[in-house]
Formats: structure tokens, sequence, C-alpha cells
């Protein structure tokens, strides 16, 4: 009896044999080259990742930053080993 799972192992590798066979070896590959790939074969590889990034244009100033003490002292909910107590804690972020 076939359960799911073999019945997906089995599909996925007779498509993965069936995609190894259907695909053309780089030798039979036309000698021509398309004249729109000649200009992008030449370019080097750095600016080609260069032009994919997006320019979000300048950064944007909200003012001054806001800046909070590191540390500082809550009271918190905490286990003592027998019960909850209210405690003030001190919290570092």
């Amino acid at each position: 009896m076939l359960t799911r799972h073999i019945a997906a192992a089995t599909f996925g590798a007779l498509t993965l044999a069936a995609s190894a066979f259907a695909t053309v070896p780089a030798s039979a590959a036309p000698i021509a080259a398309p004249v729109a790939a000649v200009p992008l074969q030449a370019a080097p590889a750095g600016d080609l990742l260069q032009q994919a990034q997006y320019y979000h244009g300048p950064r944007r100033y909200y003012g001054r930053p806001h800046y909070r003490p590191r540390c500082f002292w809550s009271n918190r909910r905490v286990w003592n080993g027998w019960r909850w107590v209210v405690r003030p804690v001190r919290v570092c972020r």
C-alpha cells in the first residue's frame, strides 16, 4: 500500500530524472550569440550588482535622536521559590 510520503518521493524522483534527461548540454547551444546579450557579457560583474540595488534617496532627518537610560528600575512579578511577588527589578537593555 502506497502512502502519501512514498508517492510524493516517487513523483519527485521521477520529475528530477525527467528534467535531467530533458536538458540540453552546453555544447549543443547555438554558436551565434544574440546582439542584445553581447553588452551584458562584456560588463564587469560589479557594475551589474550596483545597478541592481535600489536607491531610496537621501536619509531623512527627524531631529535629535531620543536617548534613554540603558538601565532602569521597574516593578515586576518575580517567582521567589514559593509564590509570585512584586519587587523592583533592574532592567538593562
